[in-house]
């Protein structure tokens, strides 16, 4: 057959032809121009993306019968016949067919003789990782100390599978993989040159498809003109490629936006009835989610993605659908999905449970932001003095202006007398001014040291005067063994007297059973007061603690008592 595929017929020539390793072909003109070249250098990077031609472009340089320049002239006989690869200098060896130690020790002799007409003899190994042990051993010597005028040019797909020995004795070169853009670009000039009629978003898809080799994308063109002839329509692409028309990629991420799970039902149906591959279709909508984090992110979507035009519009409006955080949740899911259809026999159903989870996700409410929330309702609820009257907590009406005695709380149908209401009305001074100071004590104490202040919140205030400060705690308490340690007591006894400006000495010991009105000293089988009742009613009833108990699966605990309880 006298056809020559477009990968063969369109293979670059020179070093300028080589499109997306500029990194490559400016150090390799810079050496050859300074004389400069490495007997030995590794090309490594993924297939298609030009390793084998930068090979032969190099041996052209180096031997072209117009002398070793960065520009080999392509015209002479010399570069005729290493384009044909029929050089009698310059040998292609395949790796993976000529893998063992015989070839090699053949090579090995055949590396003594002298270039036949060229300036240097040169051996192109490809796939050269699929050598075996003997045979780089074989290699080995030889690599590093060949005779004059002799240059290996190693070629690799997986580099990490080449023995150091050999790694160390090259010039590594990493080809990269070619962005869509320049493959792009390079196939509209083909398909110009070869009267070809296809629009840009038909190159678009197969320079997507071809995933940075311009070698599959050569090949995908060549692909579709045996398809569809050189009138090429953006259906005969898609057709060929096998991929989903991006409007439908489109059309399934704004049903998952809205929760509509029957139309992410309909649309993989009908992709699995078109004959689509399901894990294809998984992997674009990978992509897709990409795209969109790309957005969210403030990226620029015209130099990180390949879309172009309408296509970006619709991808930023898209975006304001999601926030960053669902698109990597959705990524994550589509992600583990990915990974089990490949494995699996019923990929659809896969897809499809994917889908339904995805479109039914509960957006989840950011950790900070609930502890935020939290942190306001522990203020408005420590935010009720311990004096609070039970009138300011239910919205009732205050101390009487004029006698100063707070409103009593009387059951339905109890007959109180006045005298009565104004005896239990009345408070002890003292203990009223002790209860003020431990409190204020404590808000002190815990904004200088905060552990502290947590130790202090289960004792209570005995005795405050010019002299010394009693605080007692429970009998064998943990808190009473902990603030009575030197370096704790110490430390509260500097705070109290700087709260209190008086040189003040600190005493802690347990109360042996005496009740206060300050502290944590109400026995478990107390009845509580109604300021607790209505506290606890009030944190019960919370939208935010509820929603905190439930995601954490926990319960409420009364801070004086150490104990839970329920509503």
């Amino acid at each position: 057959m006298s056809y020559l595929v477009l990968a063969r017929k369109w293979r670059p020539q020179s070093f300028e032809d080589v499109i997306g390793q500029r990194h490559i072909t400016k150090t390799l003109q810079n050496a050859i121009a300074a004389d400069r070249v490495a007997h030995a250098l590794l090309f490594a990077g993924a297939r298609g993306v030009g390793k084998t031609s930068m090979a032969r472009i190099l041996a052209k340089a180096l031997n072209c019968q117009e002398g070793t320049k960065p520009v080999p002239c392509n015209g002479c006989e010399n570069c005729k016949e290493i384009s044909s690869a029929t050089s009698m200098d310059v040998l292609e060896i395949d790796g993976a067919s000529n893998r063992g130690i015989d070839e090699i020790r053949e090579l090995r002799e055949n590396v003594k003789y002298s270039p036949a007409k060229s300036t240097f003899k040169i051996f192109i190994i490809d796939e050269v990782h699929m050598l075996t042990p003997p045979a780089f051993n074989a290699l080995l010597k030889t690599l590093e100390e060949p005779p004059p005028r002799v240059v290996f040019i190693l070629a690799t797909t997986e580099p990490h599978k080449i023995p150091l020995t050999i790694l160390s004795r090259c010039q590594r070169f990493d080809f990269k993989r070619i962005p869509g853009k320049e493959i792009f670009q390079r196939l509209k000039e083909i398909v110009s040159q070869e009267g070809v009629e296809v629009s840009d978003k038909g190159l678009l898809l197969m320079a997507r498809g071809a995933r940075g080799s311009l070698r599959d994308a050569q090949s995908l063109l060549d692909q579709t003109i045996s398809f569809a002839g050189k009138k090429i329509k953006d259906e005969d692409v898609k057709e060929v490629l096998g991929v989903v028309d991006s409007a439908i990629v489109f059309e399934i991420l704004t049903a998952i936006a809205k929760g509509d799970t029957g139309k992410c039902l309909d649309i993989v149906d009908d992709i699995y009835t078109s004959g689509h591959d399901i894990r294809r279709f998984c992997r674009e909508l990978l992509e897709h989610l990409r795209d969109l984090m790309v957005v969210k992110i403030g990226g620029d979507p015209k130099q990180l993605t390949d879309l172009q035009g309408k296509e970006i519009e619709d991808l930023v409006s898209q975006s304001e659908e999601f926030s960053l955080e669902q698109i990597h949740r959705l990524f994550t899911i589509l992600l583990k999905s990915e990974e089990d259809i490949s494995r699996s026999t019923f990929p659809k159903v896969i897809m499809e449970l994917a889908l339904v989870k995805m479109a039914t996700l509960r957006p989840l409410v950011p950790l900070d932001e609930i502890m935020d929330k939290l942190n306001e309702l522990e203020s408005s609820l420590t935010g009720y003095s311990s004096n609070m009257t039970i009138g300011e907590l239910g919205g009732e009406e205050g101390p009487d202006s004029q006698t100063g005695v707070p409103p009593i709380s009387v059951e339905e149908g109890e007959e109180v007398h006045l005298d009565s209401a104004k005896e239990m009305g009345k408070e002890d001074p003292g203990k009223a001014n002790l209860e003020e100071n431990w409190a204020k004590l404590i808000d002190y104490i815990k904004a200088q040291n905060p552990i502290l202040g947590s130790f202090l919140r289960y004792g209570r205030l005995l005795r405050l005067d010019d002299e010394k400060i009693e605080i007692g705690f429970e009998k064998g308490s943990f808190y009473l063994e902990k603030m009575s340690e030197e370096g704790n007591r110490k430390q509260c006894e500097e705070v109290c007297r700087n709260f209190f400006k008086k040189e003040l000495k600190i005493v802690f010991r347990d109360f042996a059973g005496e009740m206060s009105g300050t502290g944590a000293e109400k026995g478990e089988n107390e009845e509580p007061t109604d300021r607790e009742r209505h506290l606890r009613k009030e944190a019960m009833e919370n939208p935010v603690i509820r929603e905190a108990v439930k995601i954490f699966d926990g319960t409420i605990e009364d801070i004086k008592t150490g104990t839970g309880f329920k509503s």
